[in-house]
């Protein structure tokens, strides 16, 4: 009996030591700092025994530039619960956060210190808005004449932009010349752009088909093709030629076709280049054969220069004179065997003067 109350006595002793070798609190977490107090270091446990209380973490520093550093969690008795983890130090702004409390060895383990939260970054400065670059008013926006240089033709009609062939027309409309086709002002069909704007070239003379096509003289443009005027006087003797149509039987210029030209003084007559009424072609062109004195009444029959004119096809004794002797024409003022008349000659040594025989 007395055996068992030492043993007990014994027992009970042992389990206030290990009650009172407790780990002491932590120390008191040093003055606001940058970094937060070192925690106390739990007591050793007995073995089996409960295990100590981790120090509670010294309190964080006062938020300062950076966080303070959590105070180390007490070491665990062997198979003891573990210590908490001291808290943090709360960050100051956008300091580094508090690290966690150590987990006592073999002890489930404690929290981590929460850390700290990180300062929030500056909002990073908007980049200006960048300017809208300069644009002009395209074909057909609303201009006055104060302010036809905007408009990227600089052309304003009065009340809208005005745009040149090849010009944009975003607005369907708008064109100075031709029509908005497709987004851009262009000749409608039909019609070219000659140098001055669109042209029709589908009924005009100057401009038939293309630009610069010109129909000619007695010639018309119908639908792109020039032709030959259907109201000219006998209009099928009419040839189309380049320069015009010609009636090709009795054109100088264009004899019995488009390019046969009648030189040498002929004329065209029924599509042929002749010589007209009157004339023989001699070899050197049509020679009037009426008057000529050298080709007089046909080629190369000549009149005696000094006797004879070519009148009407023959050769005529000139004023004055007269034929006594078959082909020789006489002036019968001065010759002796033909003195006044024909065949009446001067005897002796007289001679004939004024039209009779005296002495010299």
């Amino acid at each position: 009996m007395r055996l068992l109350t030492l043993v007990l006595t014994t027992a009970v002793a042992l389990l206030g030591c290990l009650d009172s070798g407790g780990g002491g609190d932590a120390g008191t977490a040093g003055a606001s700092s940058g970094s937060g107090g070192a925690s106390g270091s739990g007591g050793m446990n007995g073995t089996g025994g409960t295990s100590g209380s981790g120090g509670n973490a010294g309190s964080g520093g006062t938020s300062s530039g950076s966080g303070g550093t959590a105070g180390s969690g007490g070491t665990s008795g062997s198979g003891g619960t573990s210590g908490s983890g001291g808290s943090a130090g709360a960050s100051g702004s956008g300091g580094i956060s508090g690290s966690g409390g150590t987990a006592g060895s073999g002890a489930i383990s404690g929290s981590g210190g929460t850390g700290g939260t990180s300062g929030t970054g500056g909002s990073a400065g908007s980049g200006g808005s960048s300017g809208v670059g300069g644009s002009c008013l395209s074909a057909g926006s609303y201009c006055t004449w104060s302010n036809a240089e905007d408009c990227c033709s600089g052309s304003c009609d009065g009340d809208s932009c005005c745009g040149f062939l090849g010009d944009a027309c975003p607005n369907g409309h708008g064109c100075c010349s031709g029509s908005c086709i497709n987004g851009y002002c262009q000749c409608p069909a039909g019609t070219l752009d000659c140098g001055n704007g669109c042209t029709d070239i589908e009924w005009n003379d100057n401009n038939c088909g293309a630009c610069g096509v010109q129909c000619g003289v007695n010639a018309l443009c119908e639908n792109s093709q020039c032709i030959c005027d259907p109201n000219l006087f006998d209009p099928q003797f009419y040839e189309r030629c380049d320069d015009g149509c010609y009636n090709t039987r009795s054109d100088d210029q264009h004899c019995g076709d488009c390019d046969t030209v009648c030189a040498g003084g002929t004329e065209c007559n029924g599509g042929v280049c002749e010589c007209p009424y009157g004339t023989l072609d001699c070899g050197s062109g049509c020679i009037d054969i009426t008057a000529n004195p050298q080709h007089c009444g046909m080629c190369n029959n000549g009149c005696d220069n000094a006797t004879e004119d070519c009148v009407n096809y023959q050769c005529q004794c000139k004023a004055g004179l007269t034929v006594c002797t078959a082909g020789v024409c006489t002036d019968r003022q001065t010759d002796r065997n033909h003195c006044g008349t024909c065949n009446n000659g001067c005897m002796g040594n007289k001679v004939c003067r004024g039209g009779a025989c005296v002495n010299p």
